[in-house]
């Protein structure tokens, strides 16, 4: 009988090698801070010090040594068809003031099979609300869905008010890099990711890594930590520690950065004006920090960088916008591929701002936004302007041979990993 079960062993063992399995891979068992009867949370214990901790989420592989995709992401890959395999690209929101999942939902989630959903304040009433709401929002989805949010802290919060009584106050970025301290921006993190994590919500667009040099720009102001670039970096590392603790997939934004601009890219596009030795003096320190402590997403801000752009433009519309200076980074291979991915080593998730915002919307097609972005590089499509021509838009450019296979699974790998990081 010991006979069988060391050959069972054995065959099982070769199973999980077969399948690239990771046997030392850290399982997260969510430790969220649940309702006190009078409606407040429990404070959070663990304290930063500043020095490198263990996370129990992975990091995305490096892509200077990208292992080879496990077998059960190439599996999973199989098992989607074209419509599918686009739609885990696309993160639309949910519809204005919904609360809850209707059947006009479910059939909505059944024709647009996405691979996320981002909600707002209008979505959000009681914490019971959210939990049923983000519950059977997965329970109506084909796949796992990453549920995502804007929960800086501060004047970006959407879920906040539902933790009025917590007895561990969130300050807005700028305060706590007044502060100097680390843990404070550490234990800031992990209490926004255990609230979110009880809510339901899986990844936070959050934190805000530009460095706000430009007293003029109101749209970044005190959601950035600072002025200093030093500052701003130690207070990025501790908060993507702090919201990976907490089991939620964290999002630095918004690359290249956003913190010296004076217009505001919710309704015209924002200009970098300056060189590549500013960039990496000032923008740059702080996503890398962020991306070395093991962040999942980065969030490409529709910028313009007149002095820092493609050789060549992607697609032939774009021609125009690179000789005048003015093509969005969302646009930009340069900085998606030669900039995040290959110097400074980023393999996670590539976002992108929401795509209806109109330093985008005022001047592109739904069409043009949904592939222009695809094609520099971005995986995941947040809100496009219009679903159903996203959906079109892109399945014809792979049809067309605009991109191939190898592009789209490259996406749809990174995908995977994620929602493996969050036990999906």
């Amino acid at each position: 009988m010991r006979k069988y079960y060391l050959i069972a062993f054995v065959i099982a063992l070769l199973v999980l090698v077969a399948c690239g399995a990771n046997i030392d891979r850290a399982v997260y068992t969510a430790r969220y801070y649940p309702p006190q009867e009078s409606g407040g949370t429990a404070t959070p214990q663990p304290v930063y010090s500043g020095a490198p901790i263990p996370t129990p989420m992975p990091a995305p592989p490096a892509s200077n040594d990208e292992p080879e995709p496990p077998c059960e992401a190439s599996q999973w890959i199989a098992g989607l068809d074209l419509r599918e395999k686009i739609g885990q690209l696309i993160m639309p929101r949910l519809v204005w003031r919904s609360t809850q999942v209707s059947p006009a939902t479910i059939n909505w989630l059944a024709e647009y099979p996405v691979g996320g959903i981002i909600l707002f304040a209008d979505n959000v009433q009681s914490i019971q609300q959210v939990q049923a709401l983000t519950s059977d929002l997965q329970a109506a989805s084909r796949y796992p869905l990453f549920i995502a949010t804007d929960e800086e802290g501060g004047r970006v919060s959407r879920v906040g008010r539902l933790f009025t009584d917590s007895d561990f106050p969130i300050l807005p970025a700028y305060e706590i890099g007044r502060t100097g301290d680390t843990e404070v921006a550490y234990m800031t993190g992990r209490a926004i990711g255990e609230r979110l994590l009880y809510l339901g919500i899986n990844m936070n667009f959050a934190p805000v890594a530009d460095v706000w040099t430009n007293p003029a720009n109101t749209v970044i102001g005190n959601r950035s930590f600072g002025s200093d670039p030093e500052i701003v970096g130690q207070m990025v590392d501790a908060a993507v520690h702090g919201l990976s603790s907490a089991g939620v997939l964290s999002t630095l934004k918004h690359f290249p950065g956003h913190g010296d601009t004076y217009e505001d890219s919710h309704y015209l596009l924002a200009v970098y004006p300056h060189d590549r030795e500013r960039f990496d003096s000032v923008e740059a320190p702080p996503f890398i920090q962020g991306i070395q402590a093991g962040v999942h997403g980065v969030m490409m801000g529709h910028i313009a960088t007149p002095q820092l752009q493609n050789p060549a433009a992607p697609l032939y519309w774009m021609e125009p916008w690179l000789a005048s200076g003015t093509l969005p980074a969302t646009f930009s291979d340069f900085w998606v591929q030669d900039v995040l991915r290959g110097e400074m080593g980023f393999d996670g998730l590539v976002i992108t701002d929401a795509l209806e915002m109109r330093a985008l919307s005022d001047h592109f097609t739904p069409q043009q936004i949904a592939l222009g972005a695809f094609i520099a590089g971005a995986d995941i499509l947040l809100m496009p302007t219009d679903l159903t021509a996203t959906f079109d838009a892109l399945i014809e450019a792979f049809n067309d041979g605009v991109f191939d296979e190898e592009r789209l699974h490259e996406s749809l790998r990174r995908i995977f990993f994620a929602r493996q990081a969050l036990g999906l």
